[in-house]
C-alpha cells in the first residue's frame, strides 16, 4: 500500500485513513456499545444490524466493543464511556441496590440467566456441593461472578472450601482443559466451545446453571445512563428497534449472522458461535415473546427476579421497578423472528 511515498509519511498518510474511518458517516449520530463479554455468536444480532445497514437506516454509527464481565459494563454505561450497553439483570439490580449505579433496562435480551459452571463430566461433579474441595476458574468479575454467592448460599455452601483461580475470561476453556481447575464460572449458553475443545480429549463438557438451582432470573438487558435516556430518547429508541431487527435476523439467518460477526473477529469459532446463536433463539422464542415480540419485560418477572437477587446476595435494600427499568423505548410494532 502507497509503494512511492517514504516510509515516514506512509505512516502518517495510515493514520489519517484509520483516523476517518473511525470517524461518523456524515449525517449519522455516533453510538458507543460496550457488550457483556467476550465476543460470541450471542451477540450475533449487533453485528448483523451493523452489517445489514439497521443502524445506518436508523441514523447511527454504531461502535461495539467487547466486554470484560457486566459489571465492568455497567460501570462504564454510568460513566457515560459507553452510551449503551448489555449487562445481566441481577448485576444491575446489585449495582443499583448497593451502590446506586446510575444505570436502566430498556430491553431484554435474555429471556432466562444462563449463569452456571462449566465442569468436564469426567471430574465426578453431579451436584453445586461437589466443587466443595476443588479448584474453579474465573474472570475478576462478570455477572457469573457476581451471582455466585448468591449460588453458594441457595445451595447451602462454604466459599472457603473452594480454590479460586482468576484469569482473563478468554481463556477459560484452555485453564478448564488442561486440568488445572475443575470447573469454571461461565455462562451456559457459551458451552458449545468447551464441548468441542474437550470432544478433541475424548471428554465431555457439561453445564450446571444457576437456575436450576433456587436462582431463576431474566438474564441479558440492553442498559442506558438516566442521564442519556434523557437527552437522547430518540436515539436510544431508534438503537433498540435496530437491534431487535438485527437479532430477528439473525435469528431466521444464522449462517450470514455469524459471517457477520467474523468479519470483524476472525477469531471467533463459526460452530461455537453457531451454537451459542441458536440457544439463544430457543430461548427467546417463547409463547410469551411470540406474543409480545424481542425485548419485551413482564413486570412481574421483573419483580421476582430482584426479589431473587436481592435475597440471596443479601443486598442493601430492595430496588423498585423504577429503579431498574425504564419503559417505552420498544418498539410499538413487536419484533420477532420470521415476520415479513
Amino acid at each position: 500500500m502507497f509503494p512511492n511515498i517514504p516510509r515516514q509519511l506512509r505512516r502518517i498518510v495510515l493514520g489519517l485513513v484509520v483516523a476517518l474511518a473511525a470517524l461518523p458517516v456524515a449525517g449519522q449520530e455516533a453510538v458507543s456499545f460496550a457488550l457483556d463479554w467476550v465476543v460470541n455468536g450471542t451477540h450475533a444480532g449487533y453485528y448483523i444490524a451493523r452489517d445489514k445497514g439497521f443502524y445506518r437506516e436508523a441514523g447511527l454509527d454504531v461502535t461495539i466493543s467487547r466486554g470484560f464481565g457486566s459489571g465492568d459494563t455497567i460501570k462504564r454505561v454510568a460513566s457515560r464511556s459507553a452510551q449503551i450497553g448489555l449487562a445481566d439483570t441481577g448485576a444491575i439490580i446489585a449495582s443499583r441496590a448497593n451502590d446506586d449505579i446510575p444505570v436502566r433496562i430498556v430491553a431484554m435480551i435474555y429471556d432466562r440467566a444462563t449463569l452456571g459452571l462449566i465442569y468436564l463430566a469426567e471430574s465426578g461433579i453431579k451436584a453445586p456441593k461437589d466443587i466443595e474441595g476443588r479448584a474453579i476458574g474465573r474472570s475478576a468479575s462478570g455477572a457469573t461472578v457476581n451471582m455466585f454467592p448468591g449460588f453458594l448460599k441457595a445451595n447451602g455452601m462454604d466459599r472457603s472450601k473452594i480454590r479460586e483461580v482468576v484469569v482473563d475470561g478468554a481463556t477459560l476453556a484452555p485453564l478448564l482443559m488442561s486440568g488445572n481447575v475443575d470447573a469454571v464460572l461461565e455462562q451456559s449458553i457459551n458451552i458449545g466451545k468447551f464441548r468441542r475443545a474437550a470432544a478433541q480429549q475424548g471428554k465431555t463438557a457439561l453445564a450446571m446453571s444457576y437456575a436450576d438451582f433456587g436462582l431463576e432470573t431474566y438474564g441479558n438487558a440492553l442498559i442506558v445512563n438516566p442521564v442519556t435516556l434523557g437527552e437522547k430518547p430518540e436515539m436510544v429508541q431508534r438503537f433498540v428497534a435496530a437491534t431487535l431487527k438485527g437479532t430477528a435476523y439473525a435469528f431466521d439467518h444464522p449462517d450470514e449472522a455469524i459471517a457477520a460477526i467474523r468479519k470483524s473477529n476472525p477469531e471467533v469459532d463459526a460452530a461455537a458461535a453457531m451454537d451459542e446463536l441458536v440457544t439463544l433463539k430457543e430461548m427467546d422464542t417463547n409463547a410469551e415473546l411470540r406474543s409480545n415480540g424481542l425485548g419485551t419485560i413482564a413486570i412481574p418477572r421483573l419483580e421476582k427476579t430482584r426479589d431473587i437477587v436481592t435475597e440471596a446476595l443479601s443486598l442493601k435494600r430492595k430496588v423498585s421497578v423504577e429503579d431498574m427499568y425504564a419503559p417505552g423505548f420498544l418498539p410499538k410494532t413487536p419484533v420477532m423472528p420470521g415476520a415479513k
